[in-house]
């Protein structure tokens, strides 16, 4: 790839950029969930990277080959993204992204996010088949998954391993464990639904059930309340993460256990009596 012939901007760091980082952006509408969480860090991104002071790094400093300017991420995504571009300065520019956004800074965590959407969104869209829960719920899962493989890596081996296919393939892990477990879930109630022991689920109103289960201390009143919230509502597991300040992750996992005890009570014929009658 040619050098472009433009004047070079003032001294910068190694790799260049703005001599401060500009605030994330506010993407999201007046509720806080106006936007998919993939729609709302590629908002974020589009943010950073037009206007008078866009995110940018002095390409050419990364990666010989590259244009020898600041370019704005947003460019640069689509640089690296041709097939011009070589996996040596594809990855050298990756592994430049990465120490940046770990150093903290909000603008570059969206930065490195905003670069690696390609990849976000093909993992996404191949486990949608796979996944009947809520989309956002799926999405920040993946992105949850993306976010910490960053985290993870070691500071040695960014020089040493393909980072774009490392922490994409992270990403789509994470989903697909959420994808599984959905499946896992849906396994076990069309289970119960074709069952002949006992009425099916929902017989009258499945409230009765949760609070049969609260009774008889099957479930905790947080567990039949998250179930009730994500499951009968439909308020996205991400929504209540945010309410309850801990993470997506953690509490998949607290309502898939809370699923489990409730779905053995029901085979064990412990709730049958819970059912109205009709």
């Amino acid at each position: 790839m040619r050098h472009l012939d433009t004047p070079s901007a003032p001294a910068a760091p190694a790799g260049g950029g703005p001599a401060a980082d500009p605030p994330a952006p506010e993407t999201a509408g007046p509720d806080g969930y106006g936007l998919s969480p993939l729609d709302a860090a590629d908002a974020a991104f589009r943010a950073l990277t037009t206007g008078p002071a866009p995110l940018a790094v002095h390409a050419a400093r990364i990666a010989p080959g590259l244009p020898d300017r600041l370019v704005p991420l947003g460019e640069l995504k689509a640089v690296l993204l041709h097939p011009a571009c070589g996996a040596a300065a594809r990855n050298k520019v990756w592994a430049e992204l990465v120490r940046r956004a770990r150093t903290g800074s909000p603008a570059w965590v969206i930065g490195l996010t905003g670069v690696a959407m390609p990849g976000l969104r093909r993992a996404v869209a191949a486990l949608s088949a796979a996944y009947g829960g809520d989309p956002a719920d799926l999405q920040t899962e993946v992105l949850t998954g993306f976010l910490a493989a960053l985290r993870g890596l070691d500071p040695d081996d960014l020089d040493r391993i393909p980072l774009p296919s490392r922490l994409c393939w992270a990403a789509w892990r994470a989903g697909q464990a959420l994808a599984y477990a959905d499946a896992a879930y849906a396994s076990r109630r069309r289970e119960l639904d074709d069952s002949s022991g006992g009425p099916a689920m929902p017989w009258g109103h499945p409230d009765f059930v949760l609070a049969a289960a609260v009774r008889r201390r099957i479930l905790s009143a947080a567990e039949a309340h998250l179930i009730g919230r994500n499951r009968l509502e439909g308020v996205p597991l991400a929504q209540i993460a945010k309410e309850l300040r801990i993470k997506h992750t953690a509490l998949c996992m607290r309502r898939a256990r809370a699923e489990e005890k409730i779905t053995r009570a029901i085979r064990a014929g412990l709730l049958e009596d819970s059912w109205p009658a009709m």
